[in-house]
């Protein structure tokens, strides 16, 4: 076995690690290997350098990476798999006449791959490289037919993912024939495509606007059919509504499916046809259609089934027990709901540790195994099942985590990125947080710095009480990397939310000199004008509240908002211009920690107008005015969410300043238990609900973006930008001058 690190390849904080095997074990045990000792380290890809045969990405010094390397060479009880291991004497050079042309390669590569299809016609899945939710940028940047190509490609070697992503394209540049002809053409691989309410509403979609448009009635068939087939399982995901909308638009009440005029439709289609019902509608239906036909199982079934949609487990299993359970359908959807009702023990009694049965139900007995804590006897199973191109989630969540706990990181990913598209909601933060590291790690494929934060950023978006239930040393490394990512990407707004997120927690956390860097980091791009001055005083203000449980903030803030004081009185004279209208916000801070500073900003200030001759300038805090013009006694108030201090001073604010009437003040999870009815209730009669946003919140956040968007509430929501009580009171204020 030999190896060559390379360190001009990959980031700047990694290296490129090439290897020389004999088999595929080999690079997988180093790759195993490095990831035990700690080193943050990419999918194995083959190599397109002569000579040898695998390549990863490891994030460390050539010198890290050489001592480790130089470990398994002199200790082989390390990795037993590799013997006789030799470091390369001479690079390989990149012009070498020896070097494959990629053309070529791909060429070659791709009549290998068409052969071993056609040997095996099982769908495979694989890392999609193209991420659907980027599509719309590489759409707008012109790269559909190169996009499209590539997919095709991907899709004729049986890619689910590649199939997958290809009808999205399809739906986003209004290629509706497109979609139609890849139905007929692969109509098996999109029945076995996992189950999912957006991909199957845009093959609906399409299917039903070709019918409009052209009055093929087979199109409508096909249409209706893809409904049908995947209305069960998008109902037992809850996903279900968009496509039976979609359904009732379409054919009712103008052209219902032809049937025989005069003769009764059987009683296959009669529950068929319910599907198209919604299940609370439907179990009156078929509670009478059961009492007509009480052998009937097909009944029995689907009335266990929505039995099961509706929240009433206890009647749906009820049901099942009623009936012999014995072929593979009805074992399977009993096992999907007693598993759903966490009642594991009941399927492994259920389904027999046998070779014979099918592999979705080895994989149920998997799911089983896992739930009780038999991870060795689950893998086997579950992974039948993969191999079998079953995607049920019941198989795939636990499967995912079982093979990020082995560090088989490549089939993890594969695994959570068809969860991510069919069944995200299922997702915990821990799930969240193997996605960002796989991503982040190389897992997902060559993928840009933003599609890497953003997988960070969803483990934020589980919220506070989610987050926090995470390792402390994790939270932290999440927040850090985040941060680390955003400051090299070209969007403040997004850089404004790392610091906010960062700067709150470290506080939150009293760590008072990892504070201190951060906030050393902040100058140094006020100084570089890719943040402003109103930007800094905002994230120094999110901090302010901790003054109390972490004293020597008092003193940082006093410099800072100093410096930031006599900055912008500079900026005002050089463009001969009034302070921006934070300025007020900030000197109220100021005279907050020391009213006697108040009076050096004072002096500056008049010192810098009179050597300008700008005469008139008024004394900071005295004669001022402007507070008359503003009476807020008639608005009715919710402030939602932020600290507990910021809410305070917000609230004193504007009652002494501004005469507020009323106000319903909403702590985040952070402090109190939220629920959406609670929340409703106390702010659904209000004319503004001003959210303080922020990961901290973000439970509540989403309640009330919930209710917004469910149109209960009275009065318009105000998502803030700030996080601070100047900056939180000006916003509230703007929004009552535009009224």
């Amino acid at each position: 076995m030999q190896y060559e690190i390379v360190s001009k390849l990959g980031g700047d904080d990694q290296v490129g690690l090439r290897l020389k095997c004999d088999k595929q074990s080999q690079a997988e045990d180093i790759q195993r290997f490095l990831r035990r000792e700690d080193f943050k380290v990419s999918c194995l890809m083959t190599s397109k350098q002569s000579g040898y045969t695998h390549f990863v990405y490891v994030t460390a010094t050539e010198a890290n990476l050489g001592n480790i390397m130089s470990k398994i060479q002199t200790s082989p009880e390390t990795v037993p798999s590799v013997n006789n291991i030799k470091v390369a004497v001479k690079p390989i050079e990149k012009n070498s006449p020896n070097r494959p042309n990629f053309k070529s390669w791909q060429k070659q590569f791709i009549q290998v791959v068409k052969k071993l299809n056609s040997d095996s016609p099982l769908p495979t899945s694989s890392v999609q490289e193209i991420d659907p939710n980027q599509l719309p940028q590489k759409i707008a940047a012109g790269k559909i037919t190169e996009i499209e190509e590539r997919l095709l490609l991907q899709a004729n070697i049986n890619d689910s993912n590649a199939l997958r992503t290809l009808i999205a394209l399809y739906h986003q540049t209004n290629k509706i024939e497109e979609i139609v002809e890849l139905g007929k053409a692969k109509r098996s691989e999109i029945l076995a495509l996992p189950t999912s309410g957006r991909l199957v509403e845009q093959l609906v979609t399409a299917h039903l606007q070709h019918y409009q448009q052209t009055h093929n009635q087979e199109s409508l068939r096909a249409g209706t059919f893809i409904a049908r087939e995947f209305l069960p399982e998008l109902e037992r995901l809850r996903q279900a509504n968009g496509v039976r909308k979609l359904l009732h638009q379409t054919l009712t009440p103008q052209e219902p499916l032809p049937t025989l005029e005069g003769e009764p439709l059987p009683l296959s289609e009669r529950l068929t046809q319910l599907l198209e019902i919604e299940p609370a509608e439907r179990i009156p239906r078929l509670e009478s259609l059961k009492q007509k036909y009480p052998k009937a199982i097909n009944i029995i079934f689907a009335l266990a089934e929505s039995y099961a949609v509706t929240d009433n487990a206890e009647k749906a299993i009820e049901l099942y027990q009623s009936v012999p359970i014995e072929t593979k359908e009805v074992k399977i959807r009993y096992s999907k709901l007693l598993l759903k009702s966490d009642r594991p023990q009941e399927v492994i009694d259920l389904i027999p540790d046998s070779e014979d049965i099918s592999p979705i139900l080895t994989g149920l007995r998997g799911a089983a195994l896992y739930c009780v804590g038999q991870e060795s006897q689950a893998l086997p199973c579950l992974e039948k099942a993969w191999q079998a191109n079953n995607r049920n989630i019941e198989i795939l969540l636990p499967l995912a985590r079982l093979w990020v706990s082995h560090q088989n990181l490549e089939q993890a990913a594969i695994a959570y990125q068809d969860l991510l598209e069919t069944s995200a909601d299922t997702l915990t933060v821990e799930d969240y947080v193997h996605i960002a590291e796989i991503s982040d790690g190389g897992g997902f494929g060559d993928i840009s710095d933003e599609e890497v934060v953003n997988y960070y950023e969803l483990c934020l978006d589980c919220g506070w009480n989610n987050f926090c239930s995470l390792p402390t040393v994790k939270q932290a490394e999440l927040l850090k990397r985040r941060f680390s990512l955003r400051t090299q990407l070209n969007d403040t707004e997004k850089l404004i939310s790392a610091y906010a997120d960062l700067l709150e927690w470290l506080a939150n956390e009293n760590r008072f000199e990892e504070i201190t860097e951060v906030l050393a980091k902040l100058r140094t791009q006020v100084q570089e004008r890719k943040i402003n001055l109103k930007q800094q005083f905002e994230l120094l203000e999110i901090i302010e509240p901790f003054i109390s449980s972490l004293p020597q903030l008092r003193a940082l803030l006093i410099n800072d908002y100093q410096s930031i004081a006599f900055a912008e009185i500079q900026e005002a004279v050089r463009y001969e211009r009034s302070e921006e209208a934070f300025f007020k916000g900030l000197i109220r801070a100021l005279w907050f920690i020391d009213s006697c500073l108040v009076q050096e900003v004072n002096e500056y200030r008049q010192q810098c107008y009179a050597q300008t001759a700008l005469l008139g300038v008024q004394p900071l805090l005295e004669n001022d005015t402007t507070t008359e013009t503003i009476n807020l006694s008639s608005l009715r108030l919710a402030l939602v969410g932020g600290h507990e201090a910021t809410r305070r001073e917000v609230i004193r604010e504007l009652k002494e300043s501004y005469n507020l009437g009323s106000i319903i003040e909403i702590a985040p999870s952070s402090e109190v238990h939220v629920d959406r009815s609670t929340v409703q209730t106390k702010i659904n009669n209000c004319d503004l609900i001003a959210v303080i946003t922020g990961y901290m919140g973000h439970n509540l956040s989403k309640i009330v973006s919930e209710l917004k968007k469910d149109c209960v509430l009275i009065g318009e929501v105000l998502p803030l930008s700030c996080r601070g009580k100047s900056g939180v009171v000006r916003e509230i204020l703007n929004w009552w001058i535009r009224q």
